[in-house]
């Protein structure tokens, strides 16, 4: 130890230490029991007062270099058995309490020392325009119909613990409560909880309250489910979605379509007459798609009572005319059963789809005789708000060919899933086709296209999904590309999306020496 000790005879050490045994046997003690007896404390100081001074050393231990870093890193744990013990003492039994609060008919005998984490009973008690900053009772009072009781008591027992349980049930109402008391922490517990348990029983509810108090990641995941889960989940009670938030899904283009565009319109019907006829859908309520189309036809046809009106014409219903603007209802009158459907149900304005003969006039004109049909351009905004929209549920990898309803200007695309890969094949006249006698028989012709894949776990949540970019693809007659590929970490059943485009969305000969759109002026 080199000079630490000091050289010279310590005499009065060894006269004080020969009174006593030599080699004294430590006492054995408990792990919280540090105090000294009275004969320990002196012999201490006797032999901190006989070593010379010395200047401090910084000392620091160097782990050896066979043990690993994680061995000699420290590691915080929590206690605990102190944590329950406050709580249960604390706050259950409410013992020393020094406030009691009183809310919703309910007393909580608590402490104001925890009270002030928050920071809406610190300014209570500190501030002196506050009455309640020498009362011992405050009765707090409670406009948030959101707050219950149990909510109040696990926001007050927050205070006496790090830990919460909570259930996705009673996420919403702890949420308001937290809100109202400024409880970050709790806050953010809420929040995990909630992003936790998306599903078509908790959805509404949590979008509702996460636009209420502000929780916008929340808030954006359930606009996220919604639109991959609207028009594929059964479970979804459709009368539980307000207007707003039915119109805000389906005018996104990250809406996942599931068939055609028609689907989309049957899917808008569908929540039309289940917010109209609320009473006759209860949760109990299973009707299977051919009932309720035949029930729901029937109740809005008794709506109709002018022959020359359509549904949407009628005052009391013009409100969801903004739910049926969000349908490009120029790509369903690509199909003649869906055309004949969008007349006979007499809930769209013949306005709105006359006009739109001409424009799909144009469009097939151009593809098939304009010299630009293989060259033109798009611009993304205008693909994703314009472009053609296909859906499908892939339920396994067995190998498969389709096609999509709709003449879709003479272009006949067939897309082919093998062996995790999918493919675009142009059909041409040689191929049977259901629309065999009208399909373009050009050499060359380009689409734009974008394809997403999406896998969902069990309650709806996205587990992984891959997008391409908006890609430009040149077809000879017959030919096949390769478009994307499904890695093989992922498990089936996975939702596919795609839109395409075979023709601009505006052409120059559509508008007039002022600018303005001749099918407007039809």
């Amino acid at each position: 130890m080199g000079s630490y000790l000091s050289t010279s005879k310590p005499e009065p050490v060894a006269e004080s230490c020969s009174s006593h045994t030599k080699n004294p046997k430590p006492k054995k003690r408990k792990l919280n029991d540090f105090r000294l007896d009275e004969t320990e404390f002196s012999d201490s100081i006797s032999i901190v007062q006989e070593y010379p001074a010395e200047p401090s050393v910084k000392t620091t231990c160097k782990p050896s270099k066979s043990l690993k870093p994680e061995l000699v890193t420290p590691c915080r744990k929590k206690m605990k058995s102190t944590s329950n013990y406050i709580y249960k003492t604390l706050f259950v039994h409410g013992e020393n309490s020094d406030i009691k609060v009183r809310a919703l008919n309910k007393d909580w005998p608590l402490h104001k020392l925890y009270l002030c984490q928050s920071p809406y009973f610190d300014s209570m008690f500190k501030g002196s325009k506050w009455k309640e900053s020498n009362q011992t009772v405050i009765e707090i009072a409670i406009p948030d119909q959101n707050i219950t009781v149990n909510a109040l008591n696990i926001a007050f027992g927050s205070f006496y613990r790090e830990e919460i349980e909570l259930t996705p049930i009673e996420a919403t109402n702890v949420l308001a409560c937290a809100s109202l008391f400024s409880l970050d922490g709790l806050i953010t517990q809420c929040e995990a909880v909630m992003l936790e348990n998306i599903s078509a029983h908790t959805i509404v509810d949590y979008y509702d309250a996460a636009n209420l108090y502000g929780v916008s990641k929340v808030s954006q995941r359930c606009l996220k489910w919604l639109c991959q889960n609207l028009m594929i989940n059964e479970e979804i009670k459709l009368n539980s979605i307000n207007l707003a938030l039915f119109e805000k899904v389906i005018s996104m283009n990250e809406l996942m379509i599931i068939q055609v565009e028609t689907d989309l319109y049957s899917l808008c019907k569908k929540w039309l007459y289940f917010n109209l006829v609320d009473s006759m859908y209860t949760q109990d309520t299973k009707i299977d798609s051919k009932s309720w189309q035949k029930i729901a036809n029937e109740f809005f046809k008794n709506l109709l009572i002018n022959k020359n009106k359509c549904l949407l014409e009628y005052d009391e219903f013009k409100k969801f005319i903004c739910i049926f603007k969000k349908i490009r209802f120029q790509h369903i009158m690509t199909d003649l059963p869906s055309l004949r459907l969008l007349y006979s149900d007499r809930i769209v304005p013949v306005d709105w789809i006359e006009p739109l003969y001409a424009k799909n006039w144009f469009n097939l004109l151009f593809i098939d005789q304009d010299r630009l049909s293989g060259e033109f351009d798009l611009d993304l905004d205008e693909f994703e708000s314009e472009a053609l929209r296909f859906g499908r549920m892939l339920h396994d990898e067995q190998p498969a060919t389709w096609r999509w309803v709709g003449f879709n200007y003479g272009v006949d695309l067939l897309v082919t899933h093998a062996a995790r890969t999918l493919t675009l094949k142009r059909n041409t006249i040689n191929m049977h086709s259901p629309y065999k006698g009208l399909l373009s028989n050009k050499t060359l012709l380009r689409i734009y296209y974008v394809i997403k894949l999406v896998e969902l776990d069990p309650k709806g949540n996205e587990l992984w999904s891959k997008t391409t970019e908006l890609t430009c693809l040149d077809l000879n007659r017959s030919e096949e590309k390769y478009v994307i590929s499904v890695e093989t970490k992922v498990k089936y059943p996975i939702l596919l999306n795609l839109f395409v485009s075979v023709h601009p969305f505006s052409h120059n000969y559509m508008y007039n020496n002022n600018n303005e759109s001749i099918v407007e002026q039809i």
